[in-house]
């Protein structure tokens, strides 16, 4: 793996599964992928990836309406679908690499209703005690996607 795509979508794959908080440590996750890469090179993806700080890490910037909640923020443009499996159990879907972060952010939420999520690269199940926990946490979770027309 060496081309500027693949670079890009490891860079972004890394932050949103570990806590990256300087270059180095880009350039030190990407070695560890088999990718060498200088400081100056990862310097000029993080601003063509238009990486952001968020909590003293490197994160990918949010594309939605602008919430007070941090753990929101990380969810709002990261989360592109919302399905129900059932009565105890939703589907969400994100772009590749980002379920985890969202995934932890809504851990970090806690929403009534929820027992737990699995994340996967861009799935994540999300575990609810009854069919009607399901539709509130659901509703609420769309109204967090970017266009969805829906504003909790």
């Amino acid at each position: 793996m060496s081309s500027l795509e693949d670079r890009r979508r490891v860079i972004l794959e890394e932050i949103a599964n570990r806590r990256i908080e300087t270059q180095e440590q880009l350039v030190t996750a990407l070695r560890e992928r088999g990718i060498e890469a200088s400081q100056a090179s990862v310097s000029r993806d993080i601003t063509a990836l238009r990486l952001v700080k968020a909590d003293g890490r490197w994160t990918a910037p949010t594309r939605g309406l602008p919430t007070t909640n941090r753990f929101e923020e990380r969810i709002t443009g990261r989360l592109l679908s919302v399905d129900a499996a059932g009565d105890h159990l939703l589907v969400l879907r994100t772009p590749p690499g980002e379920a985890q972060g969202v995934a932890l952010a809504l851990d970090d939420l806690s929403p009534e209703g929820v027992v737990g999520t699995i994340a996967g690269d861009d799935t994540i199940f999300v575990a609810v005690i009854e069919a009607a926990a399901g539709l509130e946490v659901a509703g609420w979770l769309r109204s967090l996607i970017p266009g969805s027309g829906v504003r909790g």
